[in-house]
């Protein structure tokens, strides 16, 4: 090779060097899977290449040199997967999902007419269409500012261009970096509370991990309105069914899309190191940990619960079933009525059977509010109720429902209290020989549905008690529960 083309392939060099350096997205690659064994699994594969595979279809991967197709999971192919509102990468630990988020932040906030971040796309064969073709705003948003801190921000560090301004974004606390076209990213944190969410337009909003607040994620959707801009959520499913496997999982919006990626598939990451690292934690919380697949967590008060069994299709009920409601007391907490029906014998199971097929659960109403509008609902329908019970504490509250709404209510039976009347909601939870429950819903009452998935016990205390949170729908279902039985023995 002569000296001239030596230069110039070194000129050439250094040139790209200079420009990953300024631009450091421009050569950021997405990792795919890799043709090999999941070491450390039992009945795992023992051969494979090392090649990265090519995706088939869905999950599907293919090793053509060694004639494997199998389930995988693909940094890339998560973008790919994009929805046109909203998408959920369910990640497992060491997989990659924050960077994803990094990556693709600040490729929104710059803009595909820039020529790094074009490079980025099609380095990773990604739709240009995936990045607004200007500069924008884009919300960062990590559980707290500490969060923010120690994990977000550095990894938006990683791919910002030369020439950001950072305000702020070495404290805990709201921080903004400007790229050199103006393009804007904002730290901002889910302890803030919603409020902090409204105002303004952007055109994508990235959130790290699942926020307790599901107001957060409605108010964030809010504000890519405008822009037809998308929401991101990157997080390892650890709290279980939440609001998340509904949203997305249960029963998903149009647009709205989830993907696994599993830090397995990582090629980067030793999958020997990562299953002895979970090897000790529970089965829910290992599939979470490593496929980031949704599970039901340990603590459940009601592990019986299954939407499938449970939850049945609406029909019209015979005027002549005995009919009553159950009442949890709320202000600022939710007021929750149950209207609940019996079956006759044998309709369902052999005994008698529930269904709850109706719910009010609001909040910020008061008690005479509550009570005008149960008998309207009543009335509506045309409805004969009866009786009522309700929560044995709230006296106050049973009484202003007598006087001014003419509901008169049983006190739930306070001596059996609130362990035994659980227990009677799970017996009638449990299925017979037949596969019978003699407790059933109809999907309408979805607030009660969603307490099922988030009713724990409180593993802090040492004692058999709940925790005090997502308990209105299941403290009135076990008032209604335990004024049944009693009824049903003095029959």
């Amino acid at each position: 090779m002569k000296r001239k083309q030596l230069e110039e392939n070194l000129k050439k060099k250094q040139d790209l060097i200079e420009y990953a350096t300024k631009y450091p997205l421009s050569v950021a690659l997405l990792w795919v899977p890799h043709c090999h064994r999941w070491e450390g699994i039992k009945n795992g594969r023992d051969r494979g290449c090392g090649k990265p595979m090519t995706r088939i279809k869905g999950d599907l991967f293919r090793c053509s040199d060694c004639d494997i197709t199998e389930h995988r999971t693909s940094q890339r192919h998560a973008l790919l997967s994009m929805g046109s509102e909203s998408l959920l990468i369910s990640g497992g630990n060491r997989a990659g999902k924050t960077q994803i988020g990094a990556m693709l932040s600040v490729a929104c906030a710059a803009g595909r007419n820039e020529q790094w971040v074009s490079d980025w796309l099609i380095l990773n064969d990604l739709p240009l269409n995936l990045v607004p073709e200007k500069p924008s705003s884009v919300w960062c948003a990590s559980l707290s500012y500490k969060d923010g801190l120690e994990y977000l921000r550095p990894k938006l560090d990683q791919y910002l261009p030369y020439g950001t301004k950072k305000i702020r974004w070495n404290s805990q606390d709201r921080a903004v970096a400007t790229l050199p076209n103006g393009g804007r990213i904002v730290s901002m944190s889910c302890d803030s509370g919603r409020e902090s969410f409204q105002g303004g337009s952007v055109s994508m909003v990235w959130i790290d991990e699942e926020p307790n607040d599901e107001g957060i994620f409605d108010e964030v959707m809010l504000r890519t309105v405008d822009l037809k801009g998308k929401v991101i959520i990157t997080a390892t499913p650890l709290k279980g069914l939440s609001w998340m496997f509904e949203r997305f999982v249960e029963n998903p919006a149009k647009g709205f899309e989830v993907v696994k990626i599993s830090g397995l598939d990582n090629p980067y990451i030793s999958s020997v190191k990562m299953r002895r690292t979970v090897n000790h934690l529970s089965e829910a919380s290992q599939k979470s940990r490593l496929y980031g697949e949704f599970s039901a967590q340990s603590g459940l008060v009601y592990p019986e619960f299954s939407k499938d069994t449970h939850v049945i299709d609406p029909f019209d009920l015979p005027k002549h079933w005995r009919r009553f409601v159950s009442i949890d007391f709320g202000s600022s907490h939710p007021f929750c009525a149950l209207w609940i029906v019996e079956t006759p014998a044998g309709y369902y199971s052999p005994d008698s059977t529930l269904i709850v097929y109706r719910e009010l659960y609001w909040v910020n109403k008061t008690t005479i509010e509550s009570g005008r509008e149960i008998n309207r609902i009543n009335k509506m329908n045309d409805e004969e109720i009866h009786w009522y019970v309700a929560d044995p504490e709230s006296k106050d509250g049973r009484l202003t429902l007598g006087r001014e709404c003419h509901i008169r209510t049983l006190p739930a039976p306070k001596h059996m209290g609130v362990n035994e009347g659980i227990n009677m909601v799970r017996e009638c939870l449990q299925l017979d020989p037949e596969g019978k429950s003699r407790l059933l819903f109809f999907p309408s009452v979805k607030n009660t549905l969603r307490e099922f998935r988030l009713y724990k016990w409180d593993n802090k205390s040492k004692k058999d008690v709940v925790k005090k949170k997502d308990d209105h729908a299941m403290d009135s279902l076990r008032y209604g529960i335990m004024q049944w039985r009693r009824l049903e023995a003095h029959r």
